[in-house]
């Protein structure tokens, strides 16, 4: 088992509490798919520093993220999409299998709460944060120059629309005083 795996194992079942709990929830093969998956998806996802490359069948990545200098980012981003795909996979069971519960005698109309719960987990957990932080990285210094080479040849534009293009000059104030960049 590689280095990346341990620390990002225990990091994941603490994260689903399932750490320290004498019987686990989770099987170890389970994590570690969810890990695994979870890696491929993150280069596509995020612009790292490193060129990493995810070998699923073979439950490798190269290079070993321990040893990068965004290694630790990597890992990091890695767990939160384990655990993200680990809430949105209990919220599907719990929609499929949540409903109206009734019995005939003495009349009790059940219904389970249970899935609001988990969608309120996937609205504020682990999948928030993913999102949360892969932006707050991606649009970092690096994410920065990127947006700016791309949107630069716009920054000059000062067309108004509305006023159309009647090369009298006046494109740059609209009504109300706003400028159009």
């Amino acid at each position: 088992m590689a280095s990346w795996q341990n620390t990002s194992l225990l990091m994941l079942r603490t994260m689903l509490n399932d750490a320290g709990c004498g019987e686990s929830k989770y099987p170890t093969s389970r994590l570690e798919d969810l890990l695994i998956t979870a890696a491929y998806f993150l280069p596509i996802d995020i612009n790292f520093n490193s060129t990493y490359s995810v070998d699923v069948e073979a439950y490798t990545i190269s290079p070993d993220p321990i040893s990068q200098t965004d290694g630790p980012e990597f890992i990091n981003f890695m767990v939160l999409r384990a655990a993200c795909m680990t809430d949105e996979g209990n919220f599907r069971n719990s929609a499929l299998l949540q409903g109206v519960q009734a019995r005939c005698g003495p009349a009790i109309l059940n219904t389970s709460s249970y899935g609001q719960y988990l969608k309120e987990l996937l609205t504020n957990g682990p999948c928030k944060l993913y999102e949360e932080l892969k932006d707050g990285y991606n649009f970092s210094y690096e994410g920065k120059k990127i947006i700016r080479a791309v949107m630069s040849p716009f920054v000059s534009n000062d067309f108004y629309p509305p006023m159309g293009d009647t090369g009298g000059g006046q494109h740059n104030q609209g009504p109300n005083n706003v400028y159009w960049f």
